[in-house]
C-alpha cells in the first residue's frame, strides 16, 4: 500500500517539473551492465561494478536521472553482497531507474538464459547442448526482482527467443537499435496489441558515437533523445564525453527523465507504426505513379467526301491604258470575277468594238480606237 502511495505521488510531482523544464527535447541515458558469465569474468564484472559506480557519481552531480539496466548475474552480484545492496537502494532513492537487461541465444555475449529447446539452442549455438540444463525467464526474471519487483523498462537484444521477448517488461528500448536516426524519438512506438511500447536507442561507444550522437541531438526542437553505454573502462570515456555535452545543454538537469517516466508521464504521444513492408510498398506506390493502361488505337475512318466545289479562278481585266508597268502606284490592274456568259455586248469598256459602238462613232473610244 505504501509503495502505491508513493508511486502516486511521485505521478503527481512529476509533470510539473517535467513543464517547468521548458521547451526544448528530453532526452535519457541507459547503462548496460552485462553478464561477464565467461571464463575470468569475475575480475572485469568487478571493473565494471567501479565503472557504473563512477558514471552514477558522474549523473548524480549534474541532475541526470540514469535507467540503469541488469543482467541476471549482475543482480545477483549486487544483492548477495550487502554494502552493493545498499548502494542499489540509494541510486533508486536519487531517482534512478532500475531495469532489464537481456543479450540472447543469437549474440556473441549470450547471458545463458533461453527458453527455447536444447535443440534449437544447439543449432543457434553451433554446440552440442543435449542434457545441459538452460534456465529461462522465469529464472530470468527471479533474479531481477532482487533489485526491484516492479521493472517496467528493458532491453532485450534476442531475436530467437520471441517468447521470452514477450514475457519481458512492457518498455523497450533496445528494438532495431541499427535503425536510421537511432536515438531519435517523435512518438513512443505501439506494438500490435499494445502491449509492448518502444523507444529508439543510440549507442554511443566512443568518440564518433559522442559527435553522431550530439549532432542528432542539437537538431531536435522537441522529442526524446536516447543515449545508451556500457558500465566498462573502455566507454567511461564517451559516457563522460556525453554527459559534458547534455550540461551544456540543460545545466541544471531539468529536461533528464528515465524510460519508464517518458512513457508513464506520457511525454510523447503513442502510436502505432505499420509494418516494414507496408510502409516500403507504401512509399513504391507513392514514387512511382500508376500510368494508365493504354488503350487500343481505334482505326482512323476517313471522313465523308463532301461534295467537290469549283472555286472561280481570278482573271486579270486589262489595263486600261494597255500596259500594267504605266500605271501608278496603287492603280494596278483590278482582279474581279470572271462573267458567267462571257463578255456584255454593246458594254462600252469590255475591249470590243461591237456594230452597236460601230453605229454611233466616238461614243465609246476605248474599244474602237476613235
Amino acid at each position: 500500500m505504501f509503495f502505491k502511495r508513493l508511486v502516486l505521488a511521485l505521478t503527481l510531482l512529476l509533470p510539473a517539473a517535467a513543464n517547468a523544464a521548458g521547451p526544448g527535447p528530453y532526452y535519457y541515458v541507459a547503462v548496460q551492465n552485462g553478464a561477464f558469465n565467461f571464463k575470468g569474468g569475475e575480475e572485469q564484472l568487478a571493473e565494471s561494478y567501479k565503472a557504473l559506480k563512477g558514471m552514477i557519481k558522474l549523473a548524480d552531480q549534474q541532475n541526470v536521472k540514469l535507467t540503469l539496466m541488469f543482467t541476471a548475474q549482475y543482480a545477483v552480484y549486487i544483492t548477495t553482497d550487502a554494502v552493493r545492496a545498499a548502494g542499489l537502494e540509494t541510486w533508486k532513492k536519487s531517482g534512478h531507474e532500475i531495469a532489464a537487461y537481456h543479450q540472447g541465444p543469437d549474440t556473441r555475449a549470450w547471458d545463458g538464459y533461453s527458453d527455447l529447446s536444447p535443440e534449437v539452442l544447439g543449432r543457434l549455438r553451433k554446440e552440442d547442448r543435449a542434457g545441459k540444463v538452460t534456465p529461462g525467464y522465469r529464472d530470468y526474471a527471479q533474479a531481477l526482482a532482487g533489485l526491484d519487483p516492479y521493472i517496467r523498462s528493458a532491453c532485450m537484444v534476442d531475436s530467437a527467443d520471441k517468447e521470452f521477448v514477450a514475457a519481458a517488461p512492457p518498455y523497450e528500448i533496445c528494438h532495431g537499435l541499427g535503425a536510421p536516426k537511432a536515438g531519435v524519438n517523435d512518438y513512443v512506438r505501439l506494438a500490435e496489441g499494445k502491449k509492448k511500447k518502444y523507444l529508439s536507442t543510440f549507442h554511443s561507444a566512443d568518440k564518433a558515437g559522442i559527435q553522431a550522437a550530439q549532432s542528432a541531438f542539437a537538431a531536435m526542437e522537441t522529442g526524446v533523445y536516447g543515449a545508451a553505454f556500457k558500465s566498462s573502462p573502455s566507454e567511461f570515456g564517451a559516457f563522460y564525453a556525453w554527459l559534458e555535452f547534455l550540461r551544456r545543454r540543460d545545466p541544471q538537469g531539468l529536461r533528464s527523465q528515465t524510460v519508464a517516466n517518458i512513457i508513464d508521464l506520457k511525454l510523447m504521444p503513442e502510436k502505432e507504426r505499420p509494418p516494414v513492408n507496408a510502409v516500403r510498398g507504401e512509399e513504391k506506390r507513392k514514387a512511382v505513379p500508376v500510368m494508365p493502361k493504354p488503350q487500343p488505337i481505334a482505326p482512323a475512318v476517313a471522313p465523308a467526301e463532301s461534295p467537290k466545289q469549283e472555286i472561280p479562278r481570278l482573271q486579270r481585266i486589262p489595263s486600261l491604258s494597255g500596259s500594267a508597268s504605266r500605271v501608278p502606284s496603287g492603280k494596278h490592274d483590278i482582279i474581279t470575277p470572271p462573267m458567267r456568259n462571257g463578255p456584255l455586248q454593246g458594254y462600252c469598256g469590255d475591249g470590243i468594238c461591237d456594230a452597236k459602238e460601230r453605229a454611233h462613232p466616238g461614243r465609246c473610244p476605248r474599244d474602237c480606237g476613235h
